[in-house]
């Protein structure tokens, strides 16, 4: 089977969705498909690497309008054989690119996310009309979109996976060490941080590490200097893919403390869980509910309450042996539930179905 993946970025670009998108990819090729991914690239930032069994055609951008590319190339690039089209929502590029193919190829659409800017919605809904199955990663996912008003009925649930075993190898944390805990993810207001920092300030026993980077990267450094909490937190700014277990490996446990549904899945959790580590997040209503199992693989405590984000931060610090239980229950869950395998397995059992029913 021919697969094409109409992305707008891949790694070696690090972000949730290109993960997913090299998940779906090598997972496919591995079981034996033709995959090939079309994928805008900024200048600079092109690069290939020797371990990709799927084939990925770079679209330069010119520049960037907003959130979107300016990529020319990304439309004569799209225009590959394809037995499947697989197009990743939002990417208003993609859209046209799937529109002016000839219907008679198949389109499933995945839906990351609802697109922020109604002047593409006109594309968007004609691609979610066109498409034979669109498939969201979670129920909370369905229900919280307002674009897929209208498609329920093809709608289907697979959820995301990642390759577990680049996360079985991470060793336990330093013995002896103060407990540490991580976040990982873009420094955007959505992600809570300035809530995770004034919660810190109330334990005092806790060191914090930050791997990412974003917009909100220097009022945050600011906030911890005023809070008192500088000399307990690491920066590590933005970090390469591949380097992120070693980061893994210095932690406790991982922190997500998102205050807005544009945590709409949080694969950073799945990670954590796969290296055995438990996972504090937030009572937000999108899938971070649906993977982290509160009292089992990590804690859950309400939106921006720095109290009780601060009763939780001291509870994982002070009981080893309680991390050590929710760290083993994560991995189960993840190897149960959430591989790279079984995402790839359903997508291509559900494109064989399709190709089935157009026969």
């Amino acid at each position: 089977m021919r697969i094409l993946h109409l992305a707008k970025y891949y790694w070696p670009r690090s972000g949730g969705m290109e993960r997913v998108v090299q998940g779906l990819a090598e997972g496919a090729a591995s079981l034996g498909h033709q995959v090939e991914v079309v994928a805008v690239e900024t200048i600079g930032r092109a690069g290939t690497s020797g371990r990709q069994r799927s084939s990925v055609t770079r679209a330069f951008s010119l520049a960037a309008l907003g959130t979107q590319e300016i990529a020319p190339g990304y439309i004569a690039a799209a225009w590959k054989r394809a037995d499947i089209i697989h197009v990743h929502h939002p990417h208003p590029l993609a859209d046209v690119a799937c529109l002016m193919r000839a219907r008679r190829t198949p389109v499933v659409v995945t839906q990351h996310a609802d697109s922020r800017r109604s002047i593409y919605l006109p594309a968007t809904r004609l691609v979610l009309r066109r498409a034979a199955a669109v498939v969201v990663p979670s129920r909370a996912h369905l229900a919280l979109s307002t674009e897929l008003v209208g498609h329920e009925s093809k709608v289907e649930v697979i959820p995301f996976g990642i390759d577990q075993r680049r996360w079985e190898v991470v060793p336990p944390p330093p013995p002896g060490a103060p407990p540490r805990a991580i976040f990982i993810g873009r420094l955007a207001p959505y992600k809570g941080l300035d809530v995770l920092l004034k919660a810190l300030e109330r334990v005092p026993d806790l060191r914090l590490d930050i791997v990412g980077s974003g917009p909100e990267g220097p009022r945050l450094r600011t906030l911890a200097q005023a809070l008192a909490v500088a000399d307990r937190v690491r920066w590590y700014g933005e970090y390469p893919d591949e380097d992120l277990p070693r980061r893994m490996a210095d932690a406790d446990f991982l922190v997500l403390p998102s205050v807005t549904v544009e945590e709409m899945f949080g694969l950073v959790v799945l990670e954590a869980m796969a290296a055995g580590r438990p996972v504090l997040t937030t009572a937000v209503p999108s899938a971070v509910r649906e993977v982290n199992v509160p009292g089992v693989t990590g804690l859950e405590v309400p939106l921006r309450d720095v109290a009780a984000l601060a009763q939780a931060l001291e509870t994982l610090c002070r009981d080893p042996e309680r991390r050590r239980r929710m760290g083993e229950a994560g991995q189960r869950r993840v190897a149960e539930r959430f591989t790279q395998s079984a995402m790839a397995e359903k997508h291509v059992g559900l494109y064989e179905r399709i190709l089935g029913e157009r026969r």
